[in-house]
C-alpha cells in the first residue's frame, strides 16, 4: 500500500496565494479590456456627436433670435489688428496708487466684436514689473466687464482698477507695452442673412 506524501502548510499557502493572484490578474485584465471597449464606443459616439453638432451649427445660429444669433455671428480676424491702435498710460492719483488707462481706436470699417489685449507695465529700465490680459471689446454691453463692441472709427477709453501697492509718483516712470492677443469682427446681422437666403 502506497502512502501519499502530505503537502506542507507553507507549500499550500504559496499555492493558495498564487492561485488567488492568478484569478485577480485574470479578472483585472477582463475588466480593463471591457472598460477599454466601453471607452472606445463612447469616444466614437462623442466624435460623431461633435461632427453632427459642427455640421448643424450654422443652422442652429440661424434659428436663434437675432439678439443671440448676432452675438455669435463673428470670425477671428488677425489681419484686422493693423486697424486697431491701443495705448496704455499710467495716471498717478492724489491718494496713493497708480491707475492704468487704455485708449483703443478702431481705424477700420469693421465692427470689432471681441478684442483682448495683453498689457505689460515696464519700469525705467524697461523691465516688466506687471502684466495682465484685458478684454476691451465684447459682443454685447452689459456692465464694466462686458464693454460692448467697438464701432468703426470709435475711440474707447478704459479706466482700470487702481494699484494701491504703488505710490502715485511711480506713474511718471512707468511705460506700457500692449499686444493684441485676440480679435474678432462681426459678420453682419443674422436677420439680414436670413432675408437674403429666403430671397435666394
Amino acid at each position: 500500500m502506497e502512502t501519499r506524501a502530505r503537502m506542507s502548510p507553507i507549500t499550500a499557502l504559496f499555492i493558495g496565494i498564487f492561485g488567488v493572484g492568478a484569478v485577480a490578474i485574470a479578472a483585472g485584465t477582463a475588466t480593463v479590456l471591457y472598460g477599454m471597449r466601453i471607452v472606445d464606443h463612447k469616444a466614437s459616439a462623442l466624435i460623431r456627436f461633435a461632427d453632427d453638432t459642427l455640421e448643424g451649427l450654422p443652422e442652429l445660429i440661424a434659428s436663434l433670435p437675432p439678439a443671440l444669433g448676432d452675438m455669435l455671428n463673428d470670425r477671428r480676424a488677425p489681419e484686422y489688428a493693423s486697424q486697431i491702435d491701443v495705448k496704455v498710460r499710467f495716471v498717478g492719483e492724489d491718494s496713493d496708487g497708480v491707475r492704468p488707462v487704455l485708449t483703443i481706436a478702431n481705424r477700420g470699417d469693421e465692427v470689432v466684436s471681441l478684442l483682448a489685449v495683453r498689457v505689460a507695465a515696464l519700469n525705467e529700465q524697461e523691465i516688466p514689473i506687471r502684466d495682465w490680459t484685458e478684454v476691451v471689446a465684447t459682443p454685447i454691453a452689459v456692465d464694466d466687464e462686458w464693454r460692448g463692441p467697438l464701432m468703426p472709427g470709435a475711440t474707447r477709453h478704459v479706466v482700470l482698477s487702481r494699484w494701491r501697492s504703488s505710490p502715485s509718483s511711480a506713474a511718471q516712470s512707468l511705460q506700457g507695452a500692449v499686444e493684441i492677443s485676440d480679435i474678432r469682427v462681426w459678420e453682419g446681422s443674422t436677420a439680414a442673412q436670413r432675408t437674403s437666403d429666403d430671397r435666394a
